[in-house]
């Protein structure tokens, strides 16, 4: 990581749900280096990480080196978040509810199972729409459900023809009151090179709590697979989510003891997924310090190249000559 600037450090360094001392003490080191504190303040704001770098604060004996505006900020941030998911959480249940009166099953993916479930304050893990992903036969019961719960199809700007060309992974974001709804049948494209069977992630599929209603979500494995994929794309397009990345990280940090990493490999080879996972694993080890077992960094060291570390690094920086906003733009 000597490549990457002491703004770039701190904002990568933030990311950890439950630092250890060392992280703790690691972060706190790197404040009185920041030269650039409108950098830091632009970049850990739209990339989602400022809330976890806020209620890390109080832990840290050098915040009286951080500018009384930037911590400001990340406060705002914090309760923006707060203020938000609060909001995508009461639409989720009332969804949920909706969809199970009608005996319609679904998997919460993502941001609004993850909130909750892993790190536990609906504010550290921003996210401004809900993913669901319901069986292809309810589909059409689903959108219909959430018309007339008053969600309002959104205009994608592609013609009819356009339209039916293109494979339905989703279908186009049901919008009410701000809040979109995208409802998956899939979880990727048939011409990726990756194959997650969404026959299997049904089957896998286990029983969660979320805000009050139960719901289905991906087994632990078939997460942590999704997860990378889901990334891959993202970083393969050059439109990097970085909750992507604190999920991931998190997410190991959490459960990597519990993986049984033999099986978690003999899966990623039935997906045909390895490349577009252990390179993500490896690329969290290295820069966000989540744990991968040694033998596992050792085997696929290949998989992560110079060029996806620079891509990484480009993604991570930012222009600082933009004005700081309060909240990411994707909320």
């Amino acid at each position: 990581m000597t490549n990457l600037s002491p703004e770039n450090k701190l904002i990568l360094a933030s990311i950890p749900l439950h630092p250890s001392e060392q992280e703790l003490e690691k972060l706190n080191a790197l404040i009185p280096e920041v030269s650039d504190w409108e950098y830091l303040a632009q970049t850990i704001t739209d990339r989602g990480i400022a809330p976890l770098l806020h209620v890390k604060l109080p832990q840290l004996s050098n915040t009286m080196l951080i500018p009384e505006q930037v911590k400001w900020h990340l406060k705002q941030a914090y309760y923006k978040s707060l203020s938000r998911g609060a909001v995508l959480y009461e639409h989720f249940r009332q969804i949920n509810l909706a969809f199970s009166a009608r005996g319609i099953e679904l998997i919460a993916l993502k941001g609004i199972y993850l909130s909750e479930y892993l790190y536990k304050d609906i504010a550290l893990r921003q996210f401004s729409d809900i993913d669901l992903m319901v069986r292809q036969e309810d589909a059409n019961l689903c959108l219909q459900t959430l018309s007339e719960m008053g969600y309002v199809k959104s205009d994608s700007g592609e013609s009819d023809f356009v339209k039916s060309q293109v494979e339905i992974i989703h279908y186009p974001a049901m919008v009410k009151d701000g809040v979109s709804i995208e409802i998956h049948i899939k979880l990727h494209a048939t011409a990726d090179t990756y194959h997650l069977p969404t026959a299997t992630m049904w089957q896998n599929a286990q029983p969660a709590i979320i805000n009050g209603t139960t719901a289905k979500v991906l087994a632990p494995n078939d997460m942590l697979i999704h997860l990378c994929v889901h990334l891959d794309k993202h970083f393969k397009s050059g439109h990097v989510q970085f909750t992507c990345f604190m999920d991931i990280t998190n997410y190991l940090r959490e459960f990597a003891l519990s993986i049984n990493w033999i099986k978690f490999a003999e899966l990623c080879i039935q997906y045909n997924a390895e490349s577009a996972v252990y390179k993500y694993l490896l690329l969290v080890n290295k820069y966000m310090n989540a744990p991968v077992p040694a033998d596992v960094l050792v085997r696929y060291a290949s998989s992560l190249t110079a060029a996806d570390e620079a891509s990484f690094i480009k993604y991570l920086n930012w222009d600082a000559t933009r004005k700081v906003n309060t909240v990411p733009s994707h909320i």
